[in-house]
């Protein structure tokens, strides 16, 4: 399986504008339960769901090139 720079950009745009929403969400939560502010928590939220979610799109994306190449 080959990686371009194309997919690995998607992913990485990705991963930062969904671990951004998640992290606000999760914030958004936490403000209406009476809860501080927490930015170590607020990153650790940013950080771990736009990984997963960027390796994830790198991952489909590249698989859906090379199955579409086979054809």
């Amino acid at each position: 399986m080959k990686f371009n720079s194309k997919n690995i950009k998607k992913g990485l745009i990705s991963g930062a504008i969904q671990g951004l929403i998640f992290a606000l969400a999760m914030a958004g939560f936490d403000y209406v339960d009476k809860k501080p502010f927490n930015l170590n928590q607020f990153v650790f939220y940013f950080l771990t769901f736009g990984t997963v979610i960027g390796l994830t799109t790198v991952y489909s994306k590249t698989k859906q090139k090379n199955n579409a190449s086979r054809f």
